[in-house]
Formats: structure tokens, C-alpha cells, sequence
């Protein structure tokens, strides 16, 4: 049994292969990578050069694998699902922000001609909370909707501005539209909705804004059957607005400007002007002391009774890995369903999201061995 991670040197890409290395029935681990900067201490971990950008090279590092986990940017996505279709292996991803999501279903057909198997949006938000969603669903007879919250803290002893996931990922979130299901999809500026929520436990009482999100782009169809009509997903922390103000003030252009006769990026400018000040990412030796909660509330009946289910999933750091709540959260839940995969737990064709193909009492097991907590809240409405 092989199983290549693609950015398997990355913060994130690295805990697959961590969780992936706890598999003694597993012969085979490539953590390929454009970079090589850890020592994983197994002997069946292996690295390999790969540029993602390099088409013939990406192909032949992923062939003989029995699934690939695409760990990298999700700019990369189909390319590395039509990478996939060429080398036969299964795949999974992490998310495509709904837009590049939407792409990545055309796919379906050709991977069904093949016999392969994508599960895309496979980490956390989307993932788990997508298994999450078709748990509250199955508790019920008829849905009317579904909301994901998202809210998260971090408590690090240290002073600086870091990013603890995807800075890219983040500021595509303060710039592009936001989307939510009302019977129809519909877009809205980013960050123009809010509310405040109480997640309890670490997270508490914060402010919580709509953006862009995978889960938006495959919940409101996967659960049509059952009636939905509404689907939102919000997220928030105690600082997103000041980094959401780095990208108001145009930080978060993408397009080339000219600034004394030289051409920048605000973007690019932005995030290399932060690394070179040294508050991109923490010092090595500072361990991320961050938590993560999500939300997901699904609202419908139940017998004829009306029902709210609420499903809780909590998240913490590690310091067995060293790495972030938000870095093995997403890197965990892609690990668990590659092994799904390879043991023949999960099997299809085509490209699915996670609440279509995803077992999920099995699922929420294996989370909690790695101590990611779920838990239910069902109540009928007495009136």
C-alpha cells in the first residue's frame, strides 16, 4: 500500500503524513515536496522533488500510488486532479473556496470512466464539517438549514503577527464574494454579514462573519431530497478584522501596481515584507497554543416535530507534532479517509464530497483517537 502527499514538507501536508506513518499496513509514504526541511523519523517515509507546476514530473511521482493527498494551494487543483486521472490513483484534497470546488466537480465523468475516486474538500472546514452536516441531517426527516460557524482563538505566548493556516487562503476570503444557499445561491461582499455567537469552551463569545466557503458549493445539492432551503457558512476570531483591514486598504490586490517605476503585487509585497520583519510565522521553538471550534446547526423536522440538531467539533494544538490546531486539523482528517480508501472502507467512483461517501459514525471514531472531539446537540421544539 502506497500513499503520496503532495506538500507533505508544509505545515498542514506534514500532519497527513505524521497521522499516515501510525499505519504499520501502510508500505509506502512519499512526502513530496519542492522543498525538503523535515526529517520524518520512519523509514517508510520517502521525499521526492516534485514542482506541481512541472506536469511530467508531477505525473510520475504520483504513479504506483494507491492515493494521493493534494496538500498544496488550492490554485493547483485541477491540475493535480487531471494529474491524477493520468497517473490512475485516487484522490484527495483540502478545499477549492467554493469556486475552484464548483471546477472540480466538472471532473466527475472522467474519473468515473476510469474507476477512480476523488473525495474533495477533505480537511477540516470543508470536511469534517461536511460529515458533520450529514450527520445532523440523518437525524432528521426534513431539513430546512444548515449553518456552519467557525470561530477560533489563540493564546500563544508570543506578541507578533502570525498566521497560523493559508495566508493566501485567508485574504482570497476577505476579497472574494461571499455565497450562501437561499433557495437559489447568492453572493454578497465579503465580510457584510456578521453576528455574534457563542461557541463556548476555549473560543467563547465572538464575532462571526459570511465569506466564501467549499461546503456552500456541494451541501445545498447533496441534501435537496431532504428540502433544504437555506445553507450559510460564517467565521471569525478575535483578529480577523485587523487582518481583514490590511486587506480593505488594497494589501489584498492581487493585480500588479506600479510603485516608483517598478511593478509590485500588494499581495505578494504584503506577505514578503511580513516574513522578512519575522511575524509571518512564529520563531521554531514557539509551539502554537491555538483552538478551534466549529458549529454546524441544521434546523428541520423529525416526525412531523420540529428539530434542531447541533454538531460541535473541537480542535486544539499539538505538542506531541509541534504543529497548530489549524494545521492538524486539516491534515488529519484527509490522512483518516486516504486509509479509509486503501483498506476498501470507502469505495466509489467519480468525485465526491465527503457527506456523500464518508461513513460518518466511523469517521467521528477515528477522530476521537486522536483526540478531536465531537459532539451532538438534538432538541424539539416544545411549542
Amino acid at each position: 500500500m502506497k500513499a503520496t502527499v503532495l506538500g507533505g514538507m508544509g505545515l498542514t501536508g506534514r500532519c497527513a503524513v505524521y497521522d499516515l506513518m501510525e499505519n504499520n499496513k501502510i508500505d509506502e509514504i512519499i512526502a513530496a515536496d519542492i522543498v525538503k526541511n523535515v526529517e520524518f523519523k520512519d523509514q517508510r517515509v520517502k521525499y521526492i522533488k516534485v514542482d506541481v507546476n512541472d506536469t511530467e514530473n508531477l505525473i510520475k511521482a504520483i504513479k504506483g500510488s494507491d492515493v494521493i493527498i493534494n496538500a498544496v494551494q488550492y490554485y493547483h487543483n485541477i491540475k493535480i486532479m487531471k494529474a491524477a486521472l493520468e497517473a490512475r490513483t485516487n484522490y484527495i484534497d483540502l478545499g477549492g473556496l467554493y469556486y475552484v470546488t464548483l471546477e472540480q466537480l466538472k471532473l466527475d465523468q472522467e474519473f468515473k470512466n476510469l474507476g477512480l475516486l476523488a473525495i474533495i474538500g477533505m480537511g477540516a472546514q470543508p470536511g469534517i464539517s461536511n460529515i458533520m452536516a450529514s450527520y445532523a441531517v440523518s437525524r432528521m426527516d426534513k431539513v430546512d438549514e444548515i449553518r456552519v460557524r467557525d470561530g477560533w482563538v489563540d493564546k500563544t505566548n508570543y506578541d507578533k503577527l502570525f498566521f497560523t493556516w493559508s495566508p493566501s487562503t485567508l485574504f482570497d476570503e476577505f476579497t472574494l464574494k461571499a455565497v450562501h444557499y437561499d433557495g437559489t445561491f447568492k453572493e454578497s461582499e465579503p465580510f457584510s454579514e456578521s453576528e455574534e455567537y457563542d461557541f463556548g469552551g476555549e473560543v467563547g463569545r465572538i464575532r462571526i462573519f459570511r465569506t466564501a466557503h467549499s461546503e456552500l458549493a456541494t451541501l445545498p445539492s447533496s441534501f435537496a431530497e431532504k428540502g433544504i432551503k437555506f445553507v450559510e457558512w460564517k467565521e471569525g476570531s478575535r483578529d480577523i478584522e485587523k487582518l481583514k483591514f490590511l486587506s480593505d486598504v488594497g494589501f489584498g490586490n492581487t493585480s500588479k501596481i506600479v510603485v516608483d517605476g517598478r511593478e509590485i503585487v500588494p499581495r505578494e509585497f504584503l506577505f514578503q515584507f511580513l516574513k522578512a520583519q519575522g511575524i509571518m510565522y512564529p520563531p521554531e521553538g514557539i509551539q502554537i497554543r491555538d483552538y478551534e471550534i466549529t458549529s454546524v446547526e441544521a434546523k428541520g423536522l423529525d416526525e412531523g416535530r420540529p428539530k434542531k440538531v447541533e454538531v460541535l467539533a473541537y480542535f486544539k494544538f499539538d505538542e506531541n507534532w509541534k504543529v497548530s490546531a489549524s494545521q492538524k486539523e486539516v491534515g488529519v482528517p484527509a490522512s483518516i479517509v486516504a486509509q479509509m480508501m486503501i483498506s476498501g472502507i470507502i469505495k466509489g467512483k467519480g468525485v465526491k464530497p465527503a457527506e456523500q461517501i464518508v461513513p460518518t459514525k466511523q469517521f467521528f471514531s477515528e477522530l476521537a483517537k486522536r483526540d478531536i472531539k465531537i459532539k451532538v446537540r438534538e432538541t424539539y421544539d416544545s411549542n
